[in-house]
């Protein structure tokens, strides 16, 4: 069990990490000429909060918690790779892989926790 808690605190700091990134990113863009990579990078944003959210459900052992928002957070996943499929950007894929393998870890660690 301990290493499950090490493992969530460690994927947490991850995502704070990559919400701070999200969030200078956000900064840097143009209102006026990059609105699409704005809204995308909004939505990315929220995703990274829910994501945060659920893992601190996680480390409360709160399962029946995770599995209802994990629904809300894979449809707005599918929203944000529509958008990136649309802006037609470099990076579609890669972002496709990192949020399916968190979904694959938040589904695990529903698993583990129900045991």
């Amino acid at each position: 069990m301990k290493q499950i808690k090490n493992k969530i605190y460690a994927t947490t700091d991850h995502l704070y990490t990559e919400l701070y990134k999200s969030y200078e990113l956000k900064k840097e863009l143009d209102f006026d000429t990059e609105f699409g990579e704005l809204v995308a990078n909004e939505t990315r944003i929220k995703i990274l909060k829910e994501f945060i959210d659920i893992f601190k459900l996680a480390k409360k052992r709160n399962n029946e918690l995770i599995l209802e928002r994990t629904s809300n957070l894979t449809k707005r996943c599918k929203l944000h790779f529509y958008q990136l499929r649309r802006l037609e950007t470099k990076n579609y894929k890669d972002n496709v892989m990192y949020f399916t393998t968190l979904m694959k870890v938040l589904y695990s660690l529903a698993i583990n926790l129900y045991k």
